[in-house]
């Protein structure tokens, strides 16, 4: 039996991309699938509404609009998503369409192999990134590299937000609402470190060529460099036969 797919597609500010994103969805993404939207944001954002009026003629694509939250972030977004995937999988894709759409069929084919969470690398053969901000391209390679070798996550790209993953393993995941991008990072590190069964395919990357990058490498530091203190810790009560560490990361 196949399970049902969710794209969750956080979107602020996105007025100028949506509707080419969600139309190249529709193009690209041959397998049957849901779209749901979510436009968690401040008054003024208008890609709730036009979405909503896209979603009148395609009734595969759902909106969920907050204009109730002081702090939307990246996470606060696939929170809303995820909380209305029922079962089956589900897969965030950025707003921008830097993600490869047609790897969502290769993935969806890998879960029903029997993995929980199917990640898209872009540091393996026959994946790669192509524009963004060199600092974080660095800066991503590092800390994929720095978790994948000294925790044993079977994964290149941790980092990488493009992942499938079925709906239990984020019914168990601790996503923090104030968490940016990095929250895809912990979702699957939790995972990993509560025996989940991980995969990778290789993926391509490319930077937006619409819109405004919302991505902030500052502010984003100090939150990846907990998570990656907090799977240290994990990796070394492994090694001990020791229970793993709740996930809980201050912001």
């Amino acid at each position: 039996m196949k399970l049902p797919l969710t794209l969750i597609v956080p979107a602020k500010k996105e007025e100028e991309a949506v509707i080419h994103t969600l139309e190249k969805i529709k193009e690209r993404v041959k397998i049957n699938h849901k779209v749901i939207v979510v436009n968690d944001s401040f008054e003024g954002d208008k890609t709730g509404e036009i979405v909503k009026k896209y979603a009148e003629k395609n009734k595969n694509v759902s909106v969920v609009i907050n204009r109730n939250n002081p702090h939307p972030t990246f996470a606060s977004a696939l929170i809303l998503g995820f909380d209305k995937v029922k079962d089956g999988v589900a897969i965030p894709i950025m707003a921008d369409l830097c993600d490869r759409l047609e790897d969502i069929e290769i993935m969806y084919k890998k879960i029903h192999e029997g993995w929980d969470i199917v990640c898209g690398s872009r540091y393996i053969r026959g994946g790669g990134k192509k524009g963004g901000p060199l600092i974080q391209s660095v800066g991503s390679f590092l800390i994929c590299s720095f978790l994948h070798y000294v925790t044993g996550i079977p994964t290149t790209d941790v980092s990488n937000a493009f992942k499938m993953y079925r709906k239990n393993v984020l019914e168990k995941a601790i996503i923090h609402p104030r968490s940016g991008v990095e929250a895809s990072m912990a979702i699957t590190l939790q995972a990993y470190f509560d025996k989940a069964k991980i995969t990778e395919i290789p993926t391509r990357w490319i930077g937006r060529t619409l819109g405004n990058s919302k991505f902030k490498i500052i502010e984003r530091t100090p939150p990846y460099y907990k998570i990656c203190v907090w799977a240290v810790k994990n990796t070394i009560r492994k090694y001990l036969h020791l229970k793993p560490l709740k996930y809980n990361i201050d912001y």
